[in-house]
């Protein structure tokens, strides 16, 4: 009888889930509050915790939202403003055994991907304890770049480099500091007359902590630029006469209450065709950090990039205050300079968020 009534709130809870009439957002929340009604009907209270069953036992939930009011103000015409919900995220962990693992990333932005809610990672990752090894398999964000930054913005590195939304095969090793991995996908940038699992991404990366003294280093290639997120857009119906490779280098160094890092990514090569034929698209950014005693952070970043579809320079600074434990409010100033027409622009951006 207990097998029927869990079946019938696994059932009712798929179907709530899937139905049409529900939008996004309210099909993640009910999502959760059956698999919290399931865990209840697995687990009387007089039920010791070890004893769950292992349909909900090491599944944890996790998220964040970002609210964000920004106030931009162009050189060459009048200023706007907007108050948007910048990031609603909702992450999945679900742990097997010890050696096989399942995650999964539910991601809102508006006025992204049609303003829907966006499956950004899922797949399996295995990994023993006793073993350096490990392997990936299913959606993936490239290990393509770092991207790092205390800023509200996002890098001009990762608007270039940034490569998500692939189903992939990723293997590699992580150990003392240091992690390499090899992926390999079917981009969505494909040579003529080819459709094929043919795209590579190759990491590297150490870091070490001495005491309040810490520092890394890393490194990362691709065999298909075009297929960035910044980039692929540029290529008409997704083809290329020819791939480009393209390669990035970070590294930071920090001591106590202040960080300092920088990136480098660009391609190898100029493209022969698409958008950006006979361009060789780069991107660079330095950023330095420091946490006051106070519940404080500042953050300076100055960037640019060359033969690519955004600002030549850009440099800005963020304060956040950690308002309580996992929610802070941050405000941010950015300045963007350009040699071409395009116009000069002053961005002022305050943001709440909080993670759960």
């Amino acid at each position: 009888m207990k097998k029927m009534i869990i079946a019938g709130v696994t059932l009712a809870s798929l179907g709530m889930v899937t139905s049409s009439g529900a939008s996004a957002s309210d099909e993640v929340l009910e999502l959760k509050r059956r698999l919290d009604l399931l865990e209840a009907q697995l687990t009387p209270p007089s039920q010791p915790e070890a004893k769950k069953s292992s349909i909900t036992k090491g599944l944890t939930f996790g998220g964040l939202v970002e609210v964000e009011a920004n106030y931009q103000d162009p050189s060459d015409s009048k200023a706007t403003s907007d108050l948007t919900l910048a990031t609603f995220e909702l992450g999945l962990e679900a742990t097997l055994n010890p050696w096989l693992t399942a995650y999964g990333v539910l991601l809102y932005e508006q006025g992204e991907n049609d303003d829907n809610i966006l499956v950004e990672q899922a797949y399996l990752r295995m990994k023993s304890e006793s073993s350096p090894l490990f392997a990936e398999v299913g959606r993936l964000t490239q290990s393509f770049g770092s991207f790092e930054s205390d800023m509200i913005s996002d890098p001009m590195t990762l608007e270039l480099g940034e490569s998500k939304l692939h189903a992939s095969v990723k293997t590699g090793y992580e150990a003392d500091g240091l992690t390499g991995s090899l992926s390999v996908f079917k981009g969505d940038v494909q040579k003529t007359d080819e459709d094929s699992i043919n795209s590579l991404v190759a990491a590297l990366s150490w870091q070490k902590e001495v005491d309040d003294f810490r520092y890394g280093v890393g490194a990362s290639w691709t065999n298909n630029m075009a297929d960035t997120d910044g980039l692929q857009d540029g290529f008409a119906d997704s083809k290329t006469m020819d791939f480009v490779g393209g390669w990035s280098a970070n590294a930071m160094t920090g001591y106590g209450p202040f960080v300092l890092r920088g990136e480098y990514l660009g391609a190898c090569e100029s493209f022969a065709d698409g958008e950006n034929s006979g361009r060789q698209p780069a991107a660079w950014s330095v950023e330095a950090g420091y946490a006051l005693k106070v519940p404080l952070n500042i953050a300076v970043r100055y960037e640019g990039a060359d033969d690519f579809g955004t600002n030549d320079s850009r440099y800005g600074a963020t304060l956040g205050w950690e308002v309580t434990e996992d929610a802070g409010l941050s405000f941010e100033y950015q300045r963007a300079e350009n040699k071409t027409e395009t116009a000069d622009t002053d961005t002022f951006t305050m943001q709440l968020a909080m993670e759960f």
